[in-house]
């Protein structure tokens, strides 16, 4: 019975050994004579051998152990007294890594996908009435100009629209256009202006649509002439031009046309013998009698100051080379006119058109399309030239100039 106590706990001394252990000690159990069991994998917690009931260990327990003693437990000590420096070299290491992914490692951050660009708006300053010049004491010569939108749905909107602007501006002369009425209406129209006593009125609207187009000079004096379009009928059905002859100089309201959606009327405007040519040969031959000013709506920003995205706008009607091109070669050079606006104010950006859609005008996206043009030899008289940015009622804002001067000396 104790030969077989022996061996079985043997045998449990054995299942806590490693393999190559246990068939050692197997082959020295055999060599001594035991009796050899078969030995299942171990599947229990490692479990001491018990001592014999003498008091001393089991023959087979001490045979096949072979085990040295343990070393003293310095490791396991060093590693439950050093948990503080483990922690600190791992913190040490994640304060590297983190400065290394940091943007003042030096090591550079990986590189964003770059966003798309959206157009850049040259960074000049913005015009405001601010910086208009103080009032000249003496007599003056005031002009204002507006595309009104159609006159008859202004009023609509504020009765008092044109009232209220004389009074606020005091000017000597108005010039509108797109005022959108035909002749059997300008009676009716004119009693609604309720303009100031003893003005004046003279009118062109289009024969070939009605509705559509047309200008109107309002003066405080009676101009000495007046005479409509130039003299073209391919021109002057659509009522664009207007001819008013004032003592010291004579002024030309013109709404010229728009080249339209997909640039359809572009040629009629820029080829030879259209609209802005003849607008120029008819500018030359006033220029025979008296200095000009060609004011008006003129669809064309002359310049990339001139509207807020130019980069996006290359091929957009009002903004093609061919137009530009046209503006300079028949107004500017060939007529020697001067862009009074511009003049006084040659890296300022202002508007005078607004579309309605997308909230352009609050956003202050807009184009400089109206313009007070000059003779070269008139120019020395312009005192300002500006822009009412906030007066309403149209999509365009009315602009003016100041000449030095009364507008009815000789």
């Amino acid at each position: 019975n104790t030969s077989h106590t022996s061996i079985l706990r043997q045998l449990g001394s054995r299942a806590t050994m490693a393999p190559k252990k246990v068939k050692a000690a197997t082959q020295a159990q055999e060599a001594e004579g035991s009796p050899a069991a078969p030995i299942a994998k171990a599947t229990r917690r490692r479990k001491a051998p018990e001592p014999e009931a003498d008091g001393t260990e089991a023959v087979g327990a001490v045979a096949t152990s072979a085990k040295k003693p343990r070393a003293p437990r310095k490791k396991k000590v060093a590693e439950e007294v050093e948990p503080a420096a483990a922690s600190t070299e791992a913190a040490k290491q994640g304060e590297k890594d983190e400065a290394a992914s940091s943007p003042d490692s030096a090591k550079p951050a990986p590189k964003k996908k770059a966003a798309a660009r959206k157009p850049k708006v040259p960074q000049w300053p913005v015009y405001t009435e601010a910086m208009r010049p103080a009032p000249l004491e003496g007599p003056t010569t005031k002009l204002l100009c507006w595309n009104v939108a159609g006159l008859r749905g202004a009023m609509k909107k504020e009765p008092e629209f044109l009232a209220k602007l004389i009074a606020r501006e005091a000017p000597d002369i108005i010039c509108l256009q797109e005022i959108k009425i035909s002749v059997k209406h300008i009676e009716e129209v004119q009693a609604q202006l309720k303009l100031p006593p003893g003005w004046h009125a003279n009118w062109n609207c289009s024969e070939d649509k009605a509705g559509y187009s047309g200008v109107a000079t309002l003066s405080r004096v009676s101009p000495l002439s007046v005479s409509k379009g130039v003299d073209m009928p391919e021109h002057d059905g659509e009522g664009r031009i207007l001819v008013t002859t004032f003592p010291t100089f004579t002024l030309v309201n013109c709404y010229s046309p728009n080249s339209g959606e997909g640039l359809k009327r572009m040629d009629y405007r820029v080829k030879e013998g259209g609209f802005d040519a003849s607008l120029g040969a008819l500018i030359k031959r006033l220029q025979k009698t008296k200095p000009v000013v060609l004011t008006g709506d003129l669809n064309c920003a002359h310049h990339e100051i001139d509207l807020y995205h130019p980069k996006t706008n290359l091929r957009s009607a009002g903004f093609t080379q061919e137009e530009r091109d046209s503006f300079s070669a028949n107004f500017i050079e060939g007529c020697g006119l001067v862009d009074t606006f511009r003049a006084q104010y040659p890296e300022t950006r202002a508007y005078t058109y607004f579309s309605y859609r997308g909230g352009a005008r609050p956003k202050g996206v807009g184009w400089r399309i109206d313009y007070f043009l000059t003779d070269a030899s008139l120019h020395p008289r312009v005192h300002d030239a500006w822009i009412l940015a906030d007066y309403m009622g149209s999509d365009h804002v009315p602009l003016g100039v100041t000449l030095k001067g009364a507008l009815d000396s000789a």
